[in-house]
């Protein structure tokens, strides 16, 4: 039995992957005190070999599955926990030295709270010198899985994560809902560092940001359906005012324009008002499998 666990879902990550599980070798809380328990959703690019052949001073559970989706895989994460203190991070989140014993510093001063930690942005893979915070950093979300933890029977309690959500988006979310039904609260504990690799996106990206966000848009449906609260509405946006501008922009030809846009730029990444019209034709995708799902309709 582990004080803490560490959970990680991956699907075809294998390098990134690599160097988060090398920097939870560098924790300072010590090694017999904590697992990784790694659930791998159906990799194809030489994960379990890189497992393997890793050596790292802790525990490491490994299990791979088919693809199932992240509730599936997280549920089946779960399962294979032994750490009274679950913590979730994603694939490519680097663990700062102090992350673990943060975590539980902030579980012994509020031993019945969800505690999120400081998810810092960086475009490099690699744990910066002097990381900056910023208000992208923080989530408002209740349950946010790029760095949050929360006690085990907490999660056994509401039954884990809801397995109908096949798609990519809401998930945990969900799960935080139900979280705060049972009467926890959610604290932000900036202590609790780490750091999310995000690669500058490339014009040839945009394809795979629209599928994502038609995957989104799907699960915030169903979201809704399960929790139909203005709450849910909100952050969803599935209600009147942003489906009403949805339609107002797209009539506009605010898509067709910035696919336009887009088109003539020659970089190699995305950024400034490139990367605000990619994810703004992104959010068009995101409410137009908003309504064809409320229509009954496949995508």
């Amino acid at each position: 039995m582990k004080t803490i666990s560490v959970q990680i879902c991956s699907y075809n990550r294998k390098e990134i992957l690599e160097k988060v599980l090398t920097t939870l070798g560098s924790q300072t809380l010590s090694p017999c005190c904590y697992e990784v328990v790694l659930v791998d959703d159906g990799s194809t690019d030489g994960t379990g070999e890189m497992v393997k052949g890793l050596r790292v001073p802790y525990s490491i559970t490994y299990h791979h599955q088919v693809n199932s989706g992240l509730a599936t895989a997280r549920n089946a994460g779960l399962s294979r926990c032994t750490g009274d203190i679950i913590l979730y991070i994603d694939d490519d989140v680097l663990a700062d030295p102090c992350l673990l014993s943060e975590h539980l510093a902030a579980h012994r001063k509020h031993p019945d709270s969800v505690i999120k930690g400081w998810v810092n942005h960086v475009e490099a893979p690699e744990i910066p010198r002097e990381p900056r915070f910023t208000m992208q950093d923080v989530s408002t979300a209740f349950f946010w899985t790029s760095n949050v933890s929360v006690g085990r029977h907490f999660l056994e309690k509401v039954g884990g994560f809801d397995e109908s959500f096949k798609e990519y988006g809401w998930e945990d979310l969900e799960l935080g809902y139900r979280l705060r039904k049972a009467g926890l609260r959610s604290r932000f504990w900036k202590k609790a560092v780490a750091y999310h690799y995000k690669r500058k996106p490339a014009p040839s990206d945009l394809p795979a940001m629209c599928r994502q966000a038609e995957a989104k848009g799907r699960t915030a449906v169903l979201f809704c359906r399960k929790h139909p609260t203005f709450r849910i509405m909100l952050a969803t946006g599935i209600w009147g005012l942003p489906l009403a501008m949805d339609e107002l922009l797209r009539a506009g030809g605010l898509e067709a324009f910035l696919r336009r846009l887009l088109a003539r730029r020659e970089s190699e990444t995305l950024s400034g008002l490139s990367l605000w019209s990619a994810r703004q034709i992104a959010n068009f995708s995101y409410f137009r499998a908003i309504k064809k799902t409320l229509r009954g309709e496949t995508i």
